[in-house]
């Protein structure tokens, strides 16, 4: 069962006009034992990450925001939270900005959302345990309300870019309600099932060739399933169903 009830609009929110990353700031106030949830957001970051401690383009305009969850599951589950997050998000970018279409906004495995195609914003899991011995996770978030990266190796979009302005205050307000939602749905872990099903709806390239970059290892097949840790399977072409944990996933077999 859950530790605790997200009543959504309850849960504090502690601003900053610039700092290095929220997420850091999350696992510090965990690392100090704090026993609360609370959302840190900030303007601007000086030390954005992405998956794999990769740099986050953090410029004025965007949405960059942290979930601190102390003891929210057993640690067994923590992995979970990248999903019950992107369908949170997917939930959240469709309330603040209606006028985008439910069928352009897909889940990319494990921790993107793509709008049409472009990734408009990434998630970044943390988790672990505090000095108690407790469960804990951050969950951040990085939105292109307004602007979008450039010199990328895939495309990325905005909102903005997209014809759906949307403020990154907004969009927090919605993300704090759809958060909580999903949460109390995902109940610790005991519901992931009913997270797993509606995630793989929206998921891209479900039942399509993927290629997944593994280090510097490709695998190809067909996109079949999460598993109940949320891992990839992944049928070869020798028909072969392959587990992938971690790796960067594209449509298609790669030239």
């Amino acid at each position: 069962m859950a530790h605790y009830e997200f009543q959504g609009s309850t849960v504090p929110i502690v601003r900053f006009t610039q700092i290095g990353s929220t997420n850091a700031e999350g696992m510090a106030r965990l690392a100090r034992n704090e026993t609360f949830p609370v959302w840190l957001v900030a303007d601007i970051q000086t030390a954005g990450r992405g998956r794999r401690g990769r740099p986050w383009t953090s410029e004025l305009g965007n949405l960059f925001a942290t979930l601190v969850l102390p003891n929210p599951a057993p640690v067994a589950n923590l992995a979970q939270l990248c999903f019950v997050a992107g369908l949170a998000l997917r939930d959240a970018v469709l309330a603040a900005a209606p006028q985008i279409r439910p069928d352009a906004l897909k889940l990319k495995w494990p921790n993107d959302l793509l709008l049409d195609g472009g990734k408009v914003a990434g998630i970044l899991v943390e988790g672990g345990t505090d000095p108690s011995g407790r469960p804990a996770a951050v969950i951040g978030f990085g939105v292109n309300c307004l602007h979008h990266p450039e010199d990328l190796p895939y495309r990325a979009t905005s909102l903005e870019e997209s014809g759906a302005p949307t403020a990154p205050d907004r969009l927090l307000e919605a993300l704090d309600l759809a958060m909580a939602v999903r949460l109390n749905q995902w109940n610790a872990g005991a519901g992931f099932p009913v997270i797993r099903t509606d995630w793989m709806r929206h998921a891209l390239g479900m039942g399509d060739q993927v290629s997944v970059r593994i280090g510097e290892r490709e695998v190809v097949g067909r996109f079949e399933n999460i598993d109940t840790r949320g891992a990839m399977m992944l049928r070869r072409k020798d028909g072969i169903a392959e587990i992938i944990t971690a790796g960067d996933v594209s449509l298609g077999k790669s030239d």
